[in-house]
C-alpha cells in the first residue's frame, strides 16, 4: 500500500504545492525505509558478531548488546513514518462512507492539521528529551543515550511532515477517498 500522489489527471494536480508535497512525501518514505532496514541490518549483524565472538571464545564483545538499545527506537520510529506517509495506520470507514466528498475534504483537513500541530509540539518536546539524556551513556560503546532519543525527533517530526503533505494531497485531490487507495492484493 502505497500514498497515491494526487496524479497529473486530476483537477488541481499542477500545483506547485502539490508537486513539492508529492516530493516530500516521497523523500519521507525513502528515508523512514532506509533508517529502519538499516536499523534491522545492523542489529542482525551486530548480534550476529557477538555470538560468534562468543561461540569460538567463550568470551563476548559487549558492545553489540547495546546495539538494540540504540537501533531499535529508530527501526520502530521509521516504521510509524512509513504507516504515516502511506495513511496505512488503522483508521475507521464507516464515517467517510457516509460523507460525500466536500464534507469529508473538510474532515480529512481537519484531522491532518491536527496531527500536525499535535505531533510538530512532540517534535519540539522531544528536543528536551534529548537534552536530558546527552549525558547519560551506554557504558561500552561510550554513546549518548540521546542517540536513541533523537528517533522521537525524527519519529514524531516525520508524522507531522506527513499530516502536512496528506492534507495538501487531499485538498489538491478531485476525489478525497482516493488519498490512500488499498491494492485489492492487501484486501482480505
Amino acid at each position: 500500500m502505497t500514498a497515491a500522489p494526487v496524479r497529473a489527471t486530476d483537477g488541481k494536480a499542477g500545483s506547485p504545492v502539490l508537486h513539492i508535497a508529492n516530493l516530500a512525501g516521497r523523500a519521507l518514505d525513502q528515508i523512514a525505509i532506509v533508517i529502519a532496514v538499516s536499523s534491522v541490518v545492523v542489529i542482525f549483524l551486530a548480534l550476529m558478531a557477538e555470538v560468534v565472538v562468543r561461540y569460538f571464545t567463550s568470551a563476548g564483545l559487549g558492545w553489540p548488546n547495546e546495539v538494540p538499545n540504540l537501533l531499535f527506537p529508530w527501526l520502530i520510529m521509521g516504521g510509524i513514518v512509513v504507516g504515516a506517509q502511506r495513511g496505512a495506520h488503522i483508521a475507521a470507514e464507516a464515517l467517510r462512507s457516509m460523507l460525500d466528498a466536500a464534507k469529508l475534504r473538510l474532515l480529512l483537513m481537519a484531522i491532518n492539521l491536527l496531527v500536525a500541530i499535535s505531533f510538530a509540539y512532540l517534535a519540539w518536546l522531544s528536543l528536551q528529551v534529548i537534552q536530558i539524556t546527552k549525558v547519560q551513556v551506554f557504558p561500552m560503546t561510550g554513546l549518548g543515550q540521546a542517540w536513541a532519543y533523537s528517533s522521537l525527533l525524527f519519529g514524531f517530526g516525520g508524522i507531522a511532515l506527513a499530516a502536512v503533505v496528506n492534507l495538501i494531497r487531499v485538498a489538491y485531490a478531485a476525489d478525497p477517498r482516493l488519498i490512500h487507495q488499498t491494492e485489492t492484493e492487501h484486501m482480505t
